[in-house]
């Protein structure tokens, strides 16, 4: 008799046309890179009888409508999940765009007026559609020193893009420049709902359970000292199935991503208008509580989302009390996390950018060995339409991936 190992499984995901109903096409999935974890599971509702008997005893019950929740943790890395941070956002990418001399009037572009200013000489940086929390990339410009760097955008206005890193400075006015935006991700003016269906493959017994109807209900983004960045999808979906050795494996050659996981080592978080030096500890979730509905039936209808609520916290070494004013005094900031490869320049990335973060509190311990650490937890709120230079969204996710 052969026995399923641990280890010898595949999970892969492609999205549904019609919900919970596997696709027709089964080439075109994407393989799931999973750390350990306990993946989907069927639930059953029980359903008990009344009946009083006189002889004290109970008869067998029955099992109600069908549940199918879980989640899957892996190393986070370019590109791998992006069909899955698209139906968390609950939206759709938006490719790289490229901004040059012949885009919304910006005839010539300047890094004189400063070491993190790029000025243009005319036009609008605002109708070209850059936005704070933008990671951009300038090519093809005079400067070389300037060009294939990835470039945190932390203020526009009609001329002047301001970014966190220190650029060359060129008085001359440049006309051969090109500057593009990273493949972004907002949340939309109206949401798309996308669902999936997911396949754990056993593949030493050669049978699948496949899920359907599967909708991304949140997101998790952590990272510890000398861990890797991971991210955590939770999961609801409407039936599950057992797949005879016939059928099994569904979907055939899955699209397996092979570019490398991120460490927080190479990571950047910038909070209230600076680059945090001794960052210890940093958890991100995206929350939409997605549930079926129970009903006179077995196979929920469909899995509903609710409002979408992003929390989070950050640890750092307790250099000061500016953490502690800002708690009381209810301020409101940014906050710019970039995940890089660990590559020459222009390194691969994924970037998380909040534009409202409140603190909801300034934890400490007193009495251990080294340095104190200062957690901070805090909630967030969408931006909101009619800000200049902002995107209307709670949260923008930028790669470098195509």
């Amino acid at each position: 008799m052969t026995l399923q190992t641990g280890k010898n499984i595949l999970i892969a995901y492609k999205a549904e046309t019609t919900f919970n109903t596997p696709p027709a096409v089964v080439t075109g999935a994407n393989q799931f890179r999973p750390n350990a974890g306990s993946g989907l599971k069927l639930a059953r509702a029980t359903i008990k009888p009344g009946e009083i008997r006189s002889d004290g005893k109970t008869p067998m019950g029955r099992l109600g409508s069908k549940s199918v929740t879980g989640s899957y943790p892996a190393d986070i890395s370019v590109g791998t999940f992006d069909p899955l941070l698209e139906a968390v956002m609950r939206s759709t990418w938006v490719a790289a765009t490229a901004v040059t001399a012949a885009t919304a009037g910006l005839t010539s572009i300047k890094t004189a007026t400063g070491p993190n200013t790029i000025t243009a000489t005319a036009g609008s940086w605002i109708t070209a559609g850059v936005r704070v929390g933008d990671v951009v990339r300038l090519t093809a410009s005079s400067t070389p020193g300037n060009n294939n760097k990835n470039l945190r955008v932390t203020g526009v206005t009609a001329l002047v893009l301001t970014v966190a890193e220190t650029l060359v400075v060129n008085a001359t006015a440049d006309t051969s420049f090109s500057l593009q935006i990273a493949k972004k991700l907002i949340q939309g003016a109206t949401p798309v709902r996308r669902s999936f269906t997911f396949e754990e493959y056993d593949a030493d017994i050669d049978q699948s359970e496949q899920a359907t109807g599967v909708r991304v209900s949140s997101m998790k983004l952590s990272g510890q000292p000398d861990g890797m960045a991971v991210v955590e999808f939770g999961l609801v979906g409407a039936d599950l199935v057992p797949l005879a050795t016939s059928a099994s494996p569904f979907y055939t050659a899955p699209v397996l991503s092979t570019s490398i996981g991120l460490t927080f080592v190479d990571a950047v978080i910038r909070l209230n208008g600076a680059d945090i030096a001794t960052p210890t500890a940093f958890d991100l979730t995206l929350d939409m509580t997605a549930k079926g509905q129970p009903g006179l039936y077995i196979v929920t209808p469909d899995v509903f989302e609710n409002n979408a609520e992003l929390s989070g916290s950050i640890s750092l070494l307790r250099a000061d009390l500016s953490n502690l004013t800002n708690f009381t005094s209810e301020t409101e900031f940014e906050l710019h996390l970039l995940l890089t490869a660990p590559e020459v320049e222009p390194k691969d990335f994924i970037s998380i950018f909040i534009p409202r973060v409140k603190l909801t509190g300034v934890d400490k311990t007193i009495g251990g060995d080294g340095a104190m650490v200062t957690a901070l937890p805090f909630m967030t709120g969408t931006k909101g339409a009619g800000v200049a230079g902002y995107d209307d969204s709670m949260l923008t996710i930028l790669t470098s991936a195509a």
